[in-house]
Formats: C-alpha cells, structure tokens, sequence
C-alpha cells in the first residue's frame, strides 16, 4: 500500500516535471517564434509597399544602360 502511494507521487513528479520544465517552455517560444515571424513579414510588406514606385522608376532608368551593343569583329 504504501509502496503503491509512493510510485503513484513519483509517476505524478516527473509528469509535472516533463510538463512544466519541457512541455510548456517549448511551446512558448513556438509562440514568440510565430510571433517574430509575423512582425518580420509584415515589416517587409510595408517596406515594400512604401517603395514599390521607387524602385519601378529605378529599373526604368537603368534598363536603358543595361544593354550593351554586342558587333562581331572579323579579321
């Protein structure tokens, strides 16, 4: 009887400590994870957003000196 109390603490121990010590922290930082992600892509949309013209105006400007004349030379 008191054998069987005494397992009975320890099993219900180490499931506590499996659940508080591994369990919970592991899902936490899943959450701030998700979390840093979704502030880092929604960081990037804005800056996209924000210069989007700029950068059509750039390649519109650069596309005209980006080609170069190519003439084969003969000997």
């Amino acid at each position: 009887m008191l054998a069987e109390v005494i397992f009975y603490a320890i099993v219900i121990y180490l499931i506590y400590k499996i659940v508080f010590d591994f369990i919970v922290p592991v899902s936490h930082a899943g959450r701030q994870m998700k979390q840093q992600f979704q502030d880092i892509h929604e960081h990037m949309q804005q800056r996209a957003n924000h210069s989007q013209p700029q950068h059509k105006k750039q390649k519109s400007k650069g596309a005209v000196g980006d080609y170069i004349e190519f003439e084969e030379v003969k000997k």
